[in-house]
């Protein structure tokens, strides 16, 4: 039963964490924070990824003998990916991914 919790966890957290970057990357806008570039095909890859994980989580989880754990579990993974989004999704920069650093000007 434990074990059905921790990865209905991992299936919500995923789900929950590659349905921004799927949607972002499948309607043309390639701006995520992510540590990839930036590009809708790298967000599509990122999202199809993380379902491709949530999907093995939950495949795994047992879902059907033990639900009650594995669904409230699920509910808190996709709660925690969410409130993790709301920060990083609202910071240009989260991974620094956009600064360069220049040498100091030596003149």
């Amino acid at each position: 039963m434990l074990l059905s919790a921790v990865l209905g966890f991992v299936a919500g957290f995923f789900a929950g964490n590659g349905l921004p970057y799927y949607l972002q990357g499948s309607t043309g806008n390639g701006h995520n924070p992510s540590p990839f570039r930036d590009s809708p095909a790298v967000s599509v890859a990122t999202g199809w990824g993380a379902f491709m994980i949530a999907g093995a989580a939950w495949w795994h989880a047992d879902a059907a003998h033990h639900p009650l754990p594995a669904w409230l579990a699920a509910a808190a993974g996709v709660l925690a990916v969410g409130l993790i989004h709301s920060r990083t999704w609202r910071d240009p920069d989260p991974w620094g991914k956009r600064t360069r650093h220049a040498l100091p000007d030596q003149s």
